[in-house]
Formats: C-alpha cells, structure tokens, sequence
C-alpha cells in the first residue's frame, strides 16, 4: 500500500489544487481518480489563465461565444461551469461510493465580491444552480463579511467551502456560522444529511509571511543569541498554528451541540488544508503533508507535490502529536516580536487581493483571446497551418518521452547523451526553479529599492551587454516609468555619442548605476563602470551596486569600492534566462515593478507547467495554433505586445550572435527578402536591431511599433 493510499485509511482525503479543459478532455483526471487516489479537485483561476494565453484548449468554445454579449466575467462562468460539472461527474462514482462523503469538485465565487455578503449570496446561489451537481461546492471567502453568507448558503442547502482562512479565531466563527445554518435548516423542516462543508485553512503562506517578520527581528537584534532562537523558529508557525486549528475543530464536533445535529443527520464540516506546496525550496517538498495528517481532513494538492507525496511522504498520523509543543511554538513566536494575529490578519487581505489580481488577470486573457478569435474569423485557413505540422509532431512525440517530467527534473539527458555536454548543460539550469529560489528574497529586494528612492534618486541607469540587459530592458518598456519611482534606462552600448546623451539627459548626482555582468570581466561593462565611476568622482561607492555571479572580479571590486550592494546570482542561471533573478528583479524593483506579485504569478505558473502531464498541455509550450496575426504589424500598445509574445524569460527579445553585447536579430531567417536584405547589409529588421555590436539603434527604430512576433520570423 502507498503513501497516498494509506491517507485514506487514516481518515484523510487527497483533491486536486488544479482543474482545466486539457486534463479533463485528455483522460488525465480520470487516470488521477481512478490510479493516484485523487478524491476531489479545486478550481484555481492562476491556472486557468495559463491555459488561456498560452494554449488553445478553449479555444472552439470562447469562438462560439465570442460574438454574445455576454462580458467577460459571465463568458468565464460560462467556461468555468462546463469544466467544473465535467470534472463533477468525473467524481461521482467516489461520491457515490463514499455515501456522498467525498467526491467533490468546488467552484468559487469571484473574489470582488469578498467583502460584500450580499453579493456572495446571489453568485453562490447562481453558480450552485447552474453546475446542478450534488458533488460541487461553492468556495465563499473566510472574511468577516462571508460569515454571513456561509450561514445563508448552508441553510438554503448549499455545499460550501470556507476559504482564506488562516486564524484559528476566524475558523471557530465559520464553525459557527455552519452550525447556525444547520440549526435554521433544520427549524425550516428541511433535511441536512446532504449538505456538505469543509473549512480551507491556508498552510504554507503562513510560514512564508512569518519566516519573513522573524528573520526582520532577527536582522535588527544584532544578538548572536537570539538569531540562534529565531532560526529554530523559522518554518514552524504554520503547522503550529494548524495543529491549534485541529483542536478546535475536535472540541466542536464534541460538543453537545453538534452532538444534537449529528443525531438529525448532520455531516461533519472537515478542514482542508490548502496552500500546501512548499514555497521555501530550502524545506521538505511533503513537509505540510506529512505533518497534517488525521481523520476527517482533506488536504488539497498541486499534481507536483501528490507525486512527491507518493513517491517519499511518510503516512502516519501527525495533526494531534505534540499540540503542546505547538502552544509553545506560537508562544515563542510571539515572544521574538511577531504577533501570529497581525501575520494572520494581514494574509486574509492579501489572499484576497492576490486571487482579486488572478481572476482580473484571467479577465483580461479572455478578453484578448476573444478579441484574437474574433480578428482571425474571417481568415483562417486550415493550409497555413501546415508549416507547423513538424514542431507539432515533435511536440507530441515528446508527450511519450516524459518530457514535462523530465525537464522539471532537470534532466540533462534530454539534450545530450554525452557525460561532459551533459555537465554543462545541468550547470545552465537553475532558471526553471528561479520563481521559488528568488521568493525568500523579494523583501530584500524591495528594501534595497526603496533605500535607493528614499535617497533622492530620479533615475537608475543599468550598464549591461547582452543577456543581462534584455529582461530589464523589458520592465522598463512594458510597465514604463512609475511615478513616485526613478526612471529606468539601459545603457548597453559603447557608441561615444549615445554614452554622451545618457550622460546629459539627468543631472549624475542624481542618477544611481546598476552595474551588471554575469561573468564579472565583460569589457564593455567594466569600461563603462569606469568611465562613470570617474564621473561620479571615483569615490561614491552608495551611487553604485553592482549584479554578477559569486566570486567574480566584479564582486570583488564592488567591495573593494564600498558599493551600495553587491547582488550575487545563482551561478547556474545564463544571462537569457534570468529575467526572474537578481539580473532582472533588482532593476524592476528600481523601477516600482510589484517584485512579490511577479515572483507569485511566476511561480503559480511554473506550478501550472511542472502539473501538465503531456507538452501539448503545458502553459509553457508553444501555441499549437499558430496565430495569422502574428506575422502582421500591429499597432499594439507594448502591454498588449507582451501579452501576446512573451513566451518565458527573455525568450522573444532579439539576442547577439557570437561573443556578448548586441547583434543581428536571432529570429530564425525568413523567406522575407526584406529580412535577407537588412541582415547581409547589417542595417536594422523590422525589430531596430543591427548587426554591429556597439551602435545603439536610434530611439525612432526602437519605437514601439513592432509586430507581436517580429516580420523577419
């Protein structure tokens, strides 16, 4: 018997954190029930984006519906239904089986509405009527305002799940409010055997915003003795605080008043456990599994983390071992400066908001791929896609090969069957877990940035060639200049007259240098540190920080100078992949760029590609419908341009050929004679882009008025 399987026999239920028309259509939830031990699922909004921009999956359906009226929202209800009644029936051979126990999939109410009670009611109550399923659960924010609601909803027989949920106060009140339902349900003479609840109490964020405030104290203190308490405290307030949860959910179902509705048919409302992939990739992949484990729990999981699960969780029962020792935790916690009632409490509001951003996020997708079907309509031919039909095929064979599983793995293997080529190409792979490495280090990131705008900066100048300025450059032209925030610019040439109009443009005692190499020795990166450094007056070291890998002579001079800070990047990053390391964070932040909700939505979307089972379901493969309006100029606005053409870190920026800085575009040669032309002259693409390294394209052909994918591709 496995791990997974043994959860059961201890009381504890497996669903699914994730839900979309490719695993369903594809038989992928079906093989999870049936072989892995799924026995419900959620929806998730982040993944459900995904699918949208980067696949085609709802496609047919959004076309059909494109030319309604229905806005935006009500064409995602629309989607979302049809997946969530699939995925219903999918389950309801375990409902059944389970006497009506298990088996269920939920769906959620919009979080706009999550301080609105009135306004929660109404769409549970529609989103209830539309799925028509008995195995489907409305998702109503644990707020002050959704308590209400969840009173409502169960007495009108609504199946509910609690979520956001983080203080044991905030779950003693949903308990509440459940057993108030029953009681009014019951009073009203109707039957409460079928309706069904659990409460979503959120795991691993709490350790991720309490690690954060104790490592704060710590780094204040100065004391040697209580930085050695704290690190002992570090990634123990969240199981802490869901063994107290645990507590209070036993002494409710033992009390005499649940006691009197279980003897009227009453079910009890279990806690799920949610949020529990680890963020911190210093800690164990099961470890908000393996501790969370007791009768009448569920515990919700991205595909990843059920696999670590089943591959080395330990099955044993762990919620009610040492609840003392949980007391003390907390009590510790409180004791090094941090109250777990300010981290819970800041949680709810910023759970809200992030799911807020999500489910506007998947808006403004559906908005774009309606927009796209629509604009395609009239000239879509099936014969243009067959230039595609080879990049298909290779797509779909690699669905045998494993090769989702593989790469998430990071196996070298994948593109070389030699032991030296494979060496180098593992030490070139540390991007794919950039979004998870680089979240312990967003606040010192934003700490840096605000210091530097705290002192008077208007301006931050990048002195950069090649890999390491293409993501910043991004940053600064997608979001702009933001106000209250230094302007960005890149200043990733030697052409004399373009160094002298950087130079002219702000006064330089108000302009801060972010100085970065990947290899500490680019020459026309030293150079132009030099030159500055100099013009600065070779001793203003907090003017300037420097970003380059451990051990380089930049570093080293860094240090020497006194510079501001020196940034040191995981080493096993290249320069073109690093748009999620400190190479492109630390600008971003410079410029007012939200650094933690860039680093969240990455990370929920590598969740969204490591969780694809097959390539042609994977948010990060290319589209299998290649879009007419890609190879026509377009008047895009550059967010709308981003949107449509970036397929990953620095993936669809021109890049150098050769040795460092800039060169001819690298989009693969066209049957465009203007392309063959432009590139054997060397004169600039349809993207301003030349072929000779150090003249900088004027700022009239780097204007955004480029297609979504570039002519010359």
């Amino acid at each position: 018997m496995g791990p997974v399987e043994k959860l059961e026999k201890l009381g504890q239920s497996v669903w699914l954190d994730t839900i979309d028309r490719d695993l369903l259509t594809s038989g992928g939830l079906q093989r999870l029930v049936e072989q892995e031990g799924v026995r419900g699922v959620t929806t998730n909004p982040t993944i459900f984006e995904a699918a949208l921009k980067h696949g085609n999956a709802y496609d047919a359906d959004v076309a059909a519906l494109a030319g309604t009226d229905l806005d935006s929202a009500a064409l995602f209800e629309s989607l979302e239904v049809e997946d969530v009644a699939a995925a219903a029936d999918v389950l309801r051979p375990v409902h059944d089986r389970s006497g009506g126990a298990d088996g269920f999939v939920s769906i959620e109410v919009s979080p706009v509405q999550a301080f609105d009670t009135v306004g929660t009611i109404a769409e549970a109550r529609r989103l209830w009527s539309r799925v028509d399923r008995p195995n489907v659960m409305v998702k109503v924010p644990g707020t002050v305002e959704g308590l209400p609601a969840i009173e409502q909803l169960i007495a009108d027989g609504v199946n509910v799940n609690i979520t956001l949920l983080f203080s044991v106060a905030m779950y003693q009140r949903v308990i509440e409010a459940y057993f108030a339902g029953l009681e009014r349900r019951l009073a009203g003479d109707e039957p409460i055997e079928h309706v069904h609840s659990v409460a979503s109490f959120f795991v691993s964020r709490v350790d991720t915003e309490a690690d954060k405030r104790l490592e704060a104290a710590a780094q204040a203190s100065g004391d040697p003795a209580v930085r050695a308490r704290v690190a002992g405290l570090l990634a123990k307030a969240a199981i802490a605080n869901a063994k107290l949860a645990y507590q209070a959910h036993l002494a409710a179902v033992a009390s005499p008043r649940f006691k009197a509705l279980l003897a009227r048919g009453a079910t009890v409302q279990r806690p799920l456990w949610a949020s529990t992939s680890t963020k911190n990739p210093k800690y164990p992949d099961t470890m908000y599994v393996d501790q969370l484990i007791g009768p009448d729990t569920v515990n919700t999981l991205p595909l990843a983390t059920l696999r670590a699960f089943a591959d080395h969780g330990k099955a044993e029962r762990a919620i009610d071992r040492d609840v003392d020792g949980a007391r003390r935790t907390l009590a510790d916690i409180e004791a090094a400066g941090v109250s777990i009632k300010d981290v819970t409490d800041f949680l709810v509001v910023d759970g809200v908001r992030k799911f807020s951003d999500s489910y506007h996020g998947l808006l403004s997708a559906l908005e774009t791929k309606r927009d796209g079907l629509l604009a395609e309509r009239p000239v879509r031919a099936s014969r243009r896609l067959r230039a595609f039909d080879a990049e298909i095929d290779a797509l779909l064979a690699k669905d045998g090969a494993g090769f989702v599983r593989r790469l998430t793995a990071r196996d070298a293997a994948l593109w070389s069957q030699d032991g030296a080529g494979q060496k180098e190409i593992a030490q070139r792979m540390g991007w794919l877990g950039l979004p998870a490495a680089m979240g312990p280090h967003a606040a010192d990131i934003v700490a840096f940035a605000e210091a530097v705008r705290a002192a008077g900066f208007a301006r931050v100048v990048l002195l950069g060639m090649g890999g390491s300025s293409l993501a910043p450059e991004t940053f600064a032209r997608v979001f702009g200049p933001r106000q209250g925030w230094p302007a960005l610019e890149i200043l990733d040439s030697t052409d004399p007259a373009y160094i002298a109009a950087v130079e002219r443009a702000a006064p330089l005692d108000r302009t801060f240098f972010l100085v970065s190499s990947k290899s500490g020795t680019t020459l026309e990166t030293s150079d132009l540190f030099e030159y500055f450094w100099q013009r600065t007056g070779g001793k203003r070291g907090a003017q300037f920080a420097a970003i380059t890998d451990p051990g380089t002579p930049l570093a080293a001079l860094a240090r020497k100078r006194k510079l501001r800070h020196v940034f040191e990047n995981p080493p096993d990053v290249g320069g073109r992949y690093s748009a999620l390391s400190y190479f492109g964070l630390v600008p971003a932040a410079l410029a007012g760029v939200d650094v933690p909700g860039v680093l969240d939505r990455a990370q929920a979307m590598a969740g969204a590609c490591a969780d694809a089972e097959r390539v042609t379901a994977n948010p990060g493969a290319p589209s299998r419908r290649p879009s007419r309006r890609a190879a026509t100029r377009s008047r895009s606005s550059p967010r709308e341009i981003w949107r449509r053409s970036a397929r990953g870190p620095s993936s669809s920026w021109p890049r150098a050929r050769g040795s460092g800085g800039r060169g001819s575009c690298r989009w693969r040669a066209s049957r465009s004679a203007r392309h063959r032309s432009t590139a054997a002259t060397g004169s600039s693409c349809g993207w301003g882009w030349t072929g000779r390294r150090t003249r900088r394209p004027s700022r009239r052909s780097r204007r955004w008025r480029q297609p979504a994918i570039p002519s010359c591709a």
